[in-house]
C-alpha cells in the first residue's frame, strides 16, 4: 500500500481533477517541493467582482485525504496574496462591546517555516469522507469563495460583526 492518498486511490484523484477542471479551470495541480509529497492546487479568484480583491490561493491536500480531524478538513486553503496574517494585522477592529475582533473563521497552522492563517472551510463534524464520496478541493474552494465574499463585505462595513463572526448569512 502506498503512502500518498493519490497513489492509493487514483480514482479519487481523477475525480478531484475533473471537478476542478469543471468548476475552477484556471487552477493548476502541483506537488509541494518540501519533500512531503503533498499535492496542491493554485489559482486566483475574485469572488466579489471587478471591484474586489484578487485572491491567489493554494488548496493543499493532507496526505491522509479524505479524512478530517482538524478544522479545514484535509484540504487547507492558504491565501498567498493577500496573506491573512497581514490582512488581520492591518485591521484592528473592536465591536460595540469593545472586544478586539480578528478575521472570522480562520485558523493558524505551520506551513514550512512560517505560521500562516488558513481559511476554515470545514468543521470536522461536517466533512464528508465515505466510500462513495468525499469533500473535494472544488467544494472547499467554493466555501472559501463564500468566506472571501463575507470577509470583504465585513471589512467594507457592508455586514455587521455579528454576521461575520457567527457566519450565519
Amino acid at each position: 500500500m502506498a503512502f500518498y492518498w493519490y497513489q492509493n486511490d487514483p480514482d479519487l484523484l481523477d475525480a478531484e481533477k475533473m471537478a476542478m477542471s469543471k468548476f475552477f479551470p484556471s487552477f493548476k495541480l502541483y506537488k509541494l517541493e518540501d519533500g512531503s509529497g503533498r499535492l496542491y492546487w493554485r489559482g486566483k479568484v475574485q469572488p466579489t467582482g471587478k471591484d474586489g480583491l484578487v485572491w491567489d490561493l493554494m488548496l493543499i491536500y493532507a496526505n491522509d485525504h479524505p479524512q478530517a480531524q482538524n478544522y479545514g478538513g484535509s484540504i487547507q486553503i492558504l491565501p498567498v496574496k493577500p496573506r491573512l496574517v497581514d490582512l488581520a494585522s492591518s485591521m484592528p477592529r473592536s465591536n460595540k462591546k469593545g472586544l478586539q475582533l480578528g478575521l472570522p473563521h480562520v485558523y493558524r497552522a505551520n506551513f514550512g517555516r512560517n505560521e500562516e492563517y488558513f481559511i476554515c472551510t470545514a468543521d470536522p463534524k461536517y466533512f464528508k469522507a465515505t466510500q462513495s464520496r468525499s469533500t473535494s478541493a472544488a467544494s472547499s474552494l467554493s466555501w472559501a469563495c463564500k468566506w472571501i465574499m463575507l470577509c470583504e463585505m465585513w471589512i467594507n462595513g457592508e455586514v455587521s460583526d455579528d454576521v461575520a463572526i457567527e457566519g450565519v448569512y
